[in-house]
């Protein structure tokens, strides 16, 4: 079998000291009922240096904490903010690749909406002409009734 090796943090050896620390005042406290009378003054002095010593231990604990987790904070808002950045550029990116996607598509076309303008202008051509040509017909019908002649009829 082997053995794993794990990384001991300063909080794992703060906590690890800590409760070292309260397992030796708790047998303190047992002692201290047998030997009240012998030991007096000394073990209530020992017992309240012990209980500042954890209590300064467990106050450099907590802070050790606040400081690993404002760090897993710190890290967490840079990686927002890059992943922020990241998106914006991309947005971006993406936002001028389709704008020069639809000048590509213009120029393409340009040369349809001309052939369909010069359609466009010869068919209001035609249309003028064939418009003009019924003019001239009407006019010539109506003079051809007003002057007598006979209507043609197709046989």
């Amino acid at each position: 079998m082997t053995k794993r090796t794990q990384k001991k943090t300063p909080a794992d050896k703060e906590w690890a000291d800590l409760q070292r620390d309260l397992e030796t005042l708790g047998e303190q406290l047992g002692s201290l009922s047998d030997h009240t009378a012998t030991l007096g003054k000394t073990v209530v002095a020992n017992l309240d240096a012990q209980y500042k010593d954890v209590k300064k231990r467990a106050t450099t604990y907590r802070r050790v904490k606040e400081a690993e987790l404002n760090a897993a904070h710190q890290a967490a808002l840079q990686q927002v903010t890059e992943t922020q950045n990241t998106l914006t550029d991309a947005g971006a990116k993406s936002a001028a690749m389709a704008k020069d996607t639809a000048r590509q598509v213009w120029e393409r076309s340009e040369p349809l909406r001309q052939g369909a303008q010069e359609v466009g202008h010869g068919l209001v051509r035609a249309w003028s002409e064939i418009a003009a040509s019924f003019g001239k017909a009407a006019e010539k019908i109506q003079t051809d009734k007003v002057n007598g002649e006979p209507d043609h009829k197709a046989s």
